[in-house]
């Protein structure tokens, strides 16, 4: 239908529509035709050289205006200048890069024009150079980095600029301005200047650059791309649609989802006809549903992406329930079944019928009969003689039909099946008897009538009694009785079927008045003890009593009761669960009735109230227990016991929860417990049940489980090698609860590995010790892998084995030498040996070790090979002594032979030493003494006899002791003795020690229980008491140590200050003036230790009114202190004379702050010191004057008046000694604060004689470094010797000096050699097998003719790492003496000289625990600023250096505080950096560690690139004022040497173009022993200083790169080649053949691609794959292989697994230019199987530069599973700029993954031979990082160490100057043109995803 139109138009006159027409074509054309107008301008600029500009220019009009842009009017044209246009034409972007100073300053105009005409705007740039940046200009902090985001995600673009004033951030996007405005708030920009894009989109994928501009100038930071990752996965169903039954008319919905990248489109169809509207077609999911279903059909469900269509089909069936039964009729009946036939009435079969039917008279609902398979039944177990009515109903499987119509019959008749109720009888006369009756209750039919059945003969038969008939009445009369006797009777009723039973008896007198036989007579138990009795009256018998008898069953003693008439009667007090018969008869006035027939009841049940008996458990297993029980007593039982219960529950375990056993049969005897923990001990409980509940418990019975095996292996498993043929294994025990018995002892089961499968038969070793928790085993094979398990066993058996610990041998040893021994008399003992019978690689000496057995080290002696004897001098008589002779190889040192030998005692040839007097009496004296030394011994010491006499005698007396003390009674008073001491050994008696002389006191002597009343560090109080009435005649004098002091006479304690702390001292107490009267009383003491080295800290901060709070200080040591008080003291004149606490009489103080606290608190004078509290520990601060109470002692309130001390007091556990801390600065309080400062006249009065006491300590210093530097060789610019000054002095470098002065033959004949013969020269050392290394090394002077007496102090010798590596005398670094201790001033190190500079270094052993603190003191005073450490910690399991650092945080040495500030972990050395700070000091200083961690356990690194870079840092890092380098690795001498003199050697071909390696080694060893250990050093030192001298030094400063690049590309003065050329075949390196053995086997040869491109590691078989490991910057970095052949694929994915290697980099094709460059090695669909390895494909991404795949790995022996991502590089390798930048952008994103995963394992990185591109990739990875945290690039070495990794890396000189253009081209922006500071400090955002 056309729709009709209709256009109403109003009447216009002509002229006005003229003008109309006129006007609408002005309008017209005006709004066609408009001038441009500009939108954005663009802005004057100012930016840097090298940097970027953008000009944005953005106009609108009509048409459309076209921008172009204009310099000094030409239109803009140059290769750096760029025009961008945006999308929608409104304008462009002048984008200038890199900006040029001068060239590029100009006025830039922006013309907008279209055909209405033309606009114009211009802007001013401006550009600086670096040097001109003012002061505020903007600074990029952080620029954007690499990032990739999954589309939809949010992406966040960092960045953050600062400048004055602040700058705005803006960004670009692919260089147009990022529009955020457009965006619909998706894209945003934080207030940080970050740019945020919500719900990416791939739109959004760029390159992004944020801009940061202020009012100084506008910085572009370096562009990053945001890449927007697409997941790609085909449709597929999550949820498919599901099959669906239902009813007619019913409803169902059908759920269908699908998933996918991207998601797909979900439609539902129904055959060809779509359910789902095009227009409406939901994603993922989509629910169809269908209602009211009629009939059955097919739906399908279809899912729709741009990468497929699937398709899934639901069945839809419709059900009907069956149709009822027809023709239901009653075929048969009887009195009890009714039989039922009918038809189906279905057409479809049905499962099967149900037939329903009820009596007609009951109320209750139909009963069911179901699972009638037919269509005839019988229904039987139905009354008799009633109607029923039946139906029938199908059922099918949906359910069950309508019913059938029912249908009604009656059931047949039967005899009565019950008798006549409630029978009576009474006698109407005499003769006459009326019996009466109710019907029958279960009738079964029309009741026809009655027989009573009587006879006075109660004992016949029924059939033989008297019957008589009656109607279906119910009474009767029989008449013709005989009287006075009685009858039996019996009613019974019956149909036309016949006859029902009889009644119970009842009999009757016939007797009138006398009352019938109670009828219904029936018990019931109502209660335990109580039966109720029921009966019926009797008709009108006139009853009086009733007469009761009843008695147990089976007893005779009948129990009688009588009570009044009644219906019934409750027996009480019976017992329960008992059977009782009863017998009732009435009583009239006329006579008692007949009892009735005996009827029998028996009460009810109760609990039992006695346990079960005789419980018993017997242990059945390790698991179960046996429990055995009689049930209760008859008489406890009352009732039936139905049941028992068993409880038991476990002592200790697991679970100790009370458990039950419920259901126990009550006929059982015993029950077994299951299930029970091993080896537990059970208590078990048993408990009997009647039906009304439980009795009693019985008492609780234990019994343990049996033993079994553990059920848990041994823990904490550990095994270390020992040596080439022990091992060591430790362990712990298992588990307490999961022993499971008595551990008798561990099986150590041991089996030997090849290719990680065992060979042979494991080997068991048993210990049999049930505590051992370690196991050595020997007799191993070297260099062999070994698995270890170790078992616990009981009695039972072996338990679980613990998880096997891998283990190889070391390299295998010597074995033990056969050794003889024999002594001679002149204490010499002659060892000879024979060399070992099992001896592997090339003897190289002999070490014999010998003690005395009760000594703890060894004396250690280094023999050649070949030696065969050797004495032993100065050995011991009479002591027994260990020797160890050992055969060495470069392996290590064998198993030692092991021989003890005693040598024949003697008698002592040494007197007892220190015999002194320690105690006098009048009568007595007391002596001590010691052994003579060790070595004058000569045997066991068993007894010591004193000598002595007095002097005016000649007649000695002797006393024996096996002491080393004794007091020697009965002597006189006044009385001076000589008295000596002697050793005896089973031979006799040595010499008499020098004798000494004692005098007695005198009687009149005055003093009595002269001793020590306290003991502090620097003083001693002493003591003694005075007779009564005594008067002062003359001072008393007390002597100690050469001094006297004189006491007055009265005085009864002295004080005795200015001692040393931790000293030895005795006091004789004296009255002469002199001592030539001999000693009167003597007392021997040590004073107490310096625990408290610091003083309290005042903290003024935290202070109020009256109250300071103090900073304790710190104690070395709690284990010797029994309490801690803080003093206070006030300062007063009496005070002021205590220099230090100790001055102070401690024991008065403690005295007089003794007694109760109130008391004190009154009386205390405020001038006196007072003990402000009693403290068990010492905490970190305390506040003064808290008014609290501390252990009895009041802290009071400081007042403002008075200036206060405070020192720490510590009671020392022994009960006399004290020791303190100093005094704290002066504390002053005022009401408000405390302390915050001093008057002038009283700081004047304080700062005055401290300065002078500073001023005079500081000259007495300088004297004392005065003197010290012109006798020890302490620097005189703090590391110069002072012998050496006038040597010296003329010459810089002290080898020179060396050779003009002390030039030894062997210096004679090795000159120098030149820079450019060394080569020439090493060759021509290394022919005939090296034979003349061998000798020059030999030849050089080991320097051993100097002394070190210090090393050889005893109190030193434990300082020392090695006997024999020691410190010389004149050269070892000095420590300053602590409190002048002996020894504090040693440590095993010595200075050396370098290269023009005396003292360069220390050369000093690995810290032992003892040295820590000096080894850091020695840092600290010598203002070492480097540490050089060449070993591990541990090598081969044995300790090599002790951890001298913290591993975090800060730890204090000593005085020394060390603070972990930094660490850096790189492939082959780690830098730690310290902070220091020292005691009593404000000065902080930095140290920097490096460790050295790539020289092997044996040998020399095979090459020495790695050393050298290590050296080159270091010496880059050590400030050129800073004191010597401290090296060192374990004795201080072989690595120690090679690094020293390679770093001075490097030092001298800068100058003088030679080496003097010969004379460097001989100088150093003229400062330490053994520098330069072994020949290997002396050739690697060699092979070092030529690799330098060959290949210089490459590395270049990351500024100079641009420079260096065109140096390289240009051919050197005389070359036809390039520098990169000739630097690229420099890299070669040449491995050993040894390691392409295995490669080359004919087992493995297939598995290499290429046959010049090998692998260096592996054995025969199934070991090799053509793969190295590849070290980078940090770490063991990659995995450089081959592309995998057909016939490694499975070795490649193990490898993969085995190396926990998680990403994948592919830099190849599967084929190029016709040929196969790698093996398709993973699965594309679905997963596959590579040996052990199940490889399911996950997902697959496409970027722009690569293709992600992502694996799922599975091992199936053990099920576990890893993700293995494989990285597949798009980006050719190319000399295009933009390839370049792409690959770096690739390499970026690789590392940005694996630190995203958190991954630990290598980068497998692999091209067609797995050494090209991979050796780019892997180079320039290594470059970049280096890079970006050092600042330097070197290429040269970073492939020359590749090379030596993995020959052939990098394959041409092309490839290696590859990645120089790539860094070029992507680096300039980060680091060329930017300041240096800059890209030092900050990372280059190109680089930022691989830190």
């Amino acid at each position: 239908m056309v729709p009709n139109i209709h256009l109403i138009v109003p009447l216009v006159p002509r002229g006005a529509l003229r003008f109309l027409l006129l006007l609408s074509c002005v309008v017209f054309f005006s709004l066609a035709d408009s001038l441009p107008s500009f939108v954005k301008s663009p802005e004057d600029q100012t930016g840097i050289s090298g940097g970027v500009a953008s000009f944005v220019c953005q106009a609108t009009g009509e048409p459309k205006p076209r921008i172009t842009w204009m310099k000094k009017g030409k239109k803009v044209s140059s290769q750096r200048f760029e025009v961008i246009e945006f999308d929608d034409g409104s304008g462009s972007v002048l984008r200038i890069q890199p900006l040029r100073t001068h060239r590029d300053e100009a006025i830039y105009e922006c013309t907008a024009t279209n055909s209405a005409g033309d606009i114009n705007t211009s802007a001013k740039l401006t550009v600086l150079e670096e040097n001109q940046i003012p002061h505020g200009f903007p600074t990029i902090d952080m620029g954007p980095q690499l990032k990739v985001v999954e589309k939809t995600r949010t992406a966040t673009m960092l960045c953050a600029a600062s400048g004055n004033p602040d700058p705005e951030i803006s960004w670009f996007k692919d260089m147009l301005p990022v529009d955020i405005s457009s965006s619909n708030g998706r894209i945003k920009q934080l207030r940080s200047g970050a740019l945020q894009i919500e719900n990416s989109e791939e739109s959004d994928q760029g390159k992004y650059e944020c801009v940061a501009m202020n009012s100084a100038g506008t910085r572009y930071s370096a562009p990053a791309n945001l890449y927007v990752r697409v997941r790609r996965v085909p449709p597929r169903f999550s949820i498919p649609p599901t099959n669906q039954e239902v009813m007619p008319g019913g409803s169902v919905n059908l759920t269908c989802v699908a998933v996918g990248s991207p998601m797909p489109y979900v439609k539902w169809t129904m055959g060809s006809v779509d359910l789902t509207k095009e227009e409406e077609m939901p994603m993922g999911r989509n629910v169809l549903e269908v209602t009211n279903i009629r009939e059955s059909a097919n739906y399908s469900c279809v899912a729709i992406s741009s990468l497929g269509m699937i398709e899934a089909t639901a069945q839809v069936t419709v059900k009907a329930l069956p149709k009822p039964p027809t023709s239901l009729i009653v075929t048969e009946t009887t009195a009890t079944s009714v039989t039922l036939t009918w038809d189906s009435g279905n057409p479809e079969p049905v499962s099967y019928y149900m037939i329903q039917y009820k009596a007609k008279t009951s109320d209750n609902g139909f009963q069911e009969v179901e699972g009638v398979a037919t269509t005839r039944y019988s229904i039987g177990g139905l009354s008799p003689y009633s109607e029923y009515e039946f139906r029938v109903m199908a059922v099918n499987n949906i359910g069950r039909g309508p019913p059938s119509d029912p249908v009604e019959t009656r059931t047949g008749e039967q005899a009565p099946s019950s008798p006549p109720l409630h029978v009576q009888a009474r006698m109407l006369s005499a003769s006459t008897m009326l019996v009466q009756w109710e019907p029958p209750e279960e009738p079964n039919g029309q009741i026809r009538g009655y027989r009573v059945y009587y006879s006075s003969d109660l004992t016949a038969p029924l059939s033989a009694w008297q019957k008589h008939n009656t109607d279906d009445s119910s009474l009767t009369t029989i008449s013709g009785l005989t009287p006075d006797i009685t009858y039996s009777l019996r009613v019974l009723g019956f149909t036309s079927v016949g006859d029902g039973p009889p009644s119970d008896i009842l009999q009757v007198k016939t007797q009138q008045g006398v009352p019938a036989q109670p009828s219904s007579f029936d018990a019931e138990a109502e209660q335990d003890t109580r039966i109720m009795l029921t009966w019926l009256w009797p008709v009108q018998d006139p009853i009086t009593k009733y007469e009761l008898q009843y008695w147990e069953a089976g007893s005779d003693n009948k129990i009688h009761v009588s009570f009044n008439p009644t219906g019934s009667h409750a027996v009480e007090g019976l017992k329960p669960d008992t059977l009782y018969r009863f017998s009732l008869a009435a009583r009239s006035e006329v006579g008692l009735g007949v009892y009735t027939q005996p009827i029998e009841a028996r009460t009810a049940q109760s609990t039992p109230s006695a346990p079960p008996q005789e419980v018993n458990l017997v242990s059945l297993s390790s698991t179960s227990l046996k429990v055995s029980w009689v049930a209760p007593p008859a008489a406890s039982r009352h009732g039936a016991i139905v049941r028992y219960t068993v409880s038991y529950q476990a002592l200790a375990g697991e679970d100790t929860e009370r458990h039950e056993v419920t259901g126990i049969g009550a006929d059982a005897t015993s029950y077994v417990l299951e299930g029970l923990e091993k080896w537990t001990e059970y208590q078990v409980w048993v408990r009997a049940h009647t039906d009304v509940g439980p009795g009693p418990e019985s008492a609780p019975v234990r019994m343990r489980t049996k033993e079994d095996v553990p059920g848990a292996p041994p823990r904490k498993l550990e095994v270390e090698a020992i040596n080439s043929t022990a091992i060591r294994v430790t362990w712990k025990p298992p588990l307490p609860g999961k022993q499971h018995g008595q551990i008798r002892g561990y099986q150590v089961i041991f089996s030997r590995l090849e290719n990680g499968e065992p060979r042979g038969q494991p080997n068991i070793m048993d210990v049999a010790l049930p505590e051992a928790q370690e196991a050595i085993i020997g007799g191993l094979q070297s260099e062999t892998t070994y698995s270890v398990t170790v078992a616990a066993y009981t009695t039972k058996g072996d338990g679980a084995r613990s998880k096997a610990k891998v283990i190889t041998t070391t390299g295998a040893v010597p074995g033990r030498p056969t050794m003889m021994i024999s002594t001679t008399m002149g204490n010499t003992a002659l060892i000879q040996w024979q060399p070992p019978k099992e001896m592997v690689g090339e003897l190289i000496g002999y070490q014999l070790q010998y003690k005395r057995v009760d000594e703890d080290s060894y004396t250690s002696r280094e023999l050649r090979k070949t030696d065969d004897h050797y004495t032993v001098t100065n050995l011991h008589k009479g002591a027994t002594y260990v020797f160890r002779l050992s055969a060495r190889n470069r392996a290590g040192i064998g198993e030692a032979y092991v021989k003890e030998i005693s040598t024949p005692e003697d008698v002592p040839s040494g007197y007892p030493l220190q015999l002194q007097v320690t105690g006098l009496t009048q009568s007595s004296t007391q002596l001590t003494w010691q052994p003579p030394v060790v070595s004058e011994r000569n045997g066991k010491i068993i007894y010591y006899v004193v000598v002595y006499r007095d002097i005016n005698s000649q007649q000695n007396s002797t006393n024996r002791t096996s002491d080393t003390h004794m007091t020697i009674h009965s002597l006189k008073p006044d009385t001076t003795y000589d008295i000596r001491v002697q050793a005896f050994t089973s031979k006799g008696g040595g010499p008499l020690s020098p004798s000494i002389q004692s005098r007695t006191m005198s009687i009149d002597f005055p003093t009595l229980n002269f001793g020590v009343k306290a003991i502090m560090k620097t003083s001693v109080l002493l003591t003694w008491d005075l007779p009564q009435n005594y008067k002062s005649q003359a001072p008393f004098k007390i002597l100690y140590n050469q001094q006297s002091v004189e006491v007055q006479g009265i005085l009864k304690r002295k004080l005795i200050t200015q001692l040393q702390p931790d000293t030895d001292y005795s006091f004789v107490l004296t009255s002469r003036g002199n001592i030539a009267g001999g000693l009167q009383q003597q007392v021997s003491i040590r004073t107490a230790p310096d625990l408290i080295k610091t003083k309290p800290i005042n903290n003024p901060h935290q202070a109020t009114g009256g109250k300071m709070t103090i900073n304790l200080p710190k104690v070395q040591t709690n284990t010797r202190i029994r309490w801690y008080y803080i003093v206070v003291v006030p300062v007063s004149p009496s005070t002021r004379r205590w220099k230090n606490p100790d001055e102070m009489d401690l024991d008065e103080l403690l005295k007089s702050n003794d007694g109760p606290v109130l008391r004190r608190r009154r009386h205390l004078d405020s001038s006196k010191p007072y003990i402000a509290a009693k403290l068990a520990s010492l905490p970190t601060s305390f506040t003064l004057g808290d008014e609290k109470t501390y252990n009895g002692f009041y802290n009071k309130p400081l007042t403002s008046q008075q200036d206060y001390l405070c020192f720490v007091l510590a009671a020392l556990r022994d009960e006399q000694q004290d020791s303190t801390s100093p005094y704290s600065d002066v504390i002053q309080v005022s009401p408000s604060t405390m302390a915050t400062g001093m008057e002038k006249p009283e700081m004047l009065w304080v700062m005055g004689p401290v300065l002078a006491v500073v001023l005079i300590i500081a000259i007495v210093i300088a004297i004392l470094l005065f003197k010290k530097k012109r006798a020890s060789p302490l620097p005189k610019d703090e590391h110069s010797g002072g012998v050496k000054d006038s040597l010296l002095a003329n010459s810089s470098d002290p080898v020179e000096m060396r050779r003009l002065n002390y030039q030894t033959p062997g210096m004679r004949e090795h000159p120098p050699i030149p820079v450019a013969d060394l080569a020439d020269h090493i060759e021509r050392l290394k022919a005939n097998d090296g034979l003349r290394f061998s000798q020059e090394y030999e030849s050089i002077d080991p320097g051993q003719q100097f002394t070190w007496e210090n090393s050889n102090m005893e109190v030193n010798k434990p300082k020392n790492r090695y006997a024999n590596v020691i410190a010389y005398d004149h050269s070892r670094v000095v420590l300053t003496s602590v409190d002048a201790v002996p020894g504090s001033d040693y440590i095993n190190a010595n200075y050396i000289d370098g290269y023009r500079k005396q003292n360069a270094y220390i050369a000093t052993q690995g810290p032992l625990p003892e040295t820590l603190s000096d080894f850091w003191r020695m840092v600290w005073e010598q203002r070492s600023n480097t540490i050089v450490m060449m070993t591990r910690l541990e090598e081969k399991s044995r300790v090599k250096c002790d951890q001298y650092w913290p591993s975090r945080g800060t730890e204090t040495y000593g005085m020394i505080q060390v603070t972990m500030l930094d660490t850096v972990e790189l492939a082959t050395y780690s830098v730690r950096t310290f902070a220091l700070y020292k005691n009593g000091s404000s000065e902080k200083r930095e140290v920097r560690q490096f460790q050295f961690m790539a020289w092997p356990d044996h040998g020399v690194p095979e090459y020495p690139t790695p050393i050298l870079a290590f050296l080159r840092r270091v010496k880059a890092c050590n400030p050129p004022d800073a004191g010597p380098m401290v090296v060192h690795c374990s004795a201080g001498v072989g690595r120690t040497g090679c690094f020293i003199v390679i770093d001075a050697m490097l030092e001298r071909m800068k100058h003088e173009k030679s080496v003097d390696i010969y004379g460097h080694v001989t100088c150093m060893r003229a400062q330490r022993n053994y520098m330069v250990q072994t020949e290997d050093q002396y050739i690697f030192i060699h092979e070092a200083l030529l690799e330098a001298a060959t290949c210089g030094n490459t590395e270049v400063p990351a500024r100079n790169l641009y420079a260096h690049i065109q140096k390289l590309t240009q051919p050197p003065t005389g070359e036809t080649v390039t520098a990169m050329e000739l630097e690229f075949k420099v890299t070669d390196s040449h491995p050993h053949t040894s390691r392409f053995i295995s490669a080359n086997l004919p087992c493995n040869k297939f598995k290499n691609r290429l046959v010049n491109i090998i692998h260096s590691v592996g054995v025969e078989g199934s070991d090799y794959i053509n793969a190295s490991c590849i070290d980078g910057y940090r770490q063991k970095a990659y995995l450089a292989t081959q592309g995998p052949l057909s016939e490694t694929t499975e070795d490649f994915w193990r490898m993969l697994w085995e190396h926990n290697s998680t990403i994948v980099v592919m830099l190849t094709k599967l084929r190029e230019m016709g040929r196969e460059k790698c093996h398709q090695y993973w699965p594309a669909e679905r997963s596959a199987r590579y040996q052990y390895f199940v490889v399911d494909p996950m997902a697959e991404y496409n970027m722009p530069q690569y293709i992600l795949r992502e694996f799922k790995v599975t091992d199936a022996r053990d099920g576990q599973s890893r993700t293995i991502r494989q990285f597949r590089s798009l980006t050719g390798l190319s000399r295009c700029a933009k390839n370049w930048e792409g690959f770096i952008d690739f390499i970026g994103q690789v590392h940005k993954t694996k630190e995203q995963f958190g991954q630990d394992g290598p980068i497998t990185v692999h091209c067609s031979a797995g050494v090209g591109r991979t050796g780019v990739f892997i180079t320039l990875s290594i470059v970049l990082e280096r890079m970006r945290y050092e600042g330097v690039v070197d290429l040269f070495q970073t492939v020359k160490t590749l090379r030596t990794q993995r020959p052939a890396m990098v394959q041409t000189e092309v490839r290696m100057q590859t990645p120089w253009t790539s860094k070029h081209l992507l680096l300039s922006a980060c680091f060329i043109r930017r300041p240096e500071p800059e890209h030092m400090n900050r990372p280059c955002p190109a680089l930022s995803s691989l830190s």
